[in-house]
């Protein structure tokens, strides 16, 4: 009995450590709100949490970041998981266009972060009424 157990454990900690979430949130929690608008909004976030989306060939992303922080660091990039590069938003936006259409990574890494975050992004050929659709 003591075999099957353990292997239960192993295998539901190895779930939980590999779902993109190397982090500890307290007090709140970090959410895809829609298709382009990922939300967090905590006590305190330190670590790295990552969500991929599929960004398309020649097409442009503006990425904005909004965020209110009362306390430590936070900061975002956005990875190709094919090559070892990233992008890194700065001064709160990025323009992205893809070399190829693939699943990217959004990773969020906090530094005992306290307050919130909202990042939007829109691709160039979606209106600007759209965004908040």
């Amino acid at each position: 009995m003591f075999k099957y157990s353990f292997l239960i454990v192993l295998i539901a900690f190895l779930l939980i450590n590999f779902n993109g979430q190397e982090n500890q949130i307290v007090g709140g929690k970090i959410k895809k709100e829609r298709n382009e608008v990922f939300f967090g909004e905590y006590d305190s976030f330190t670590g790295r949490y990552s969500r991929s989306i599929k960004l398309k060939k020649g097409v442009t992303y503006a990425f904005t970041l909004s965020k209110n922080t009362k306390s430590g660091d936070l900061s975002l990039y956005v990875e190709d998981p094919k090559q070892p590069r990233f992008f890194e938003i700065t001064n709160n936006s990025l323009y992205l266009t893809p070399e190829k259409t693939r699943r990217y990574r959004i990773n969020f890494v906090g530094f005992e972060h306290k307050g919130s975050f909202q990042l939007h992004w829109k691709s160039s050929n979606q209106k600007e009424s759209e965004r908040f659709v």
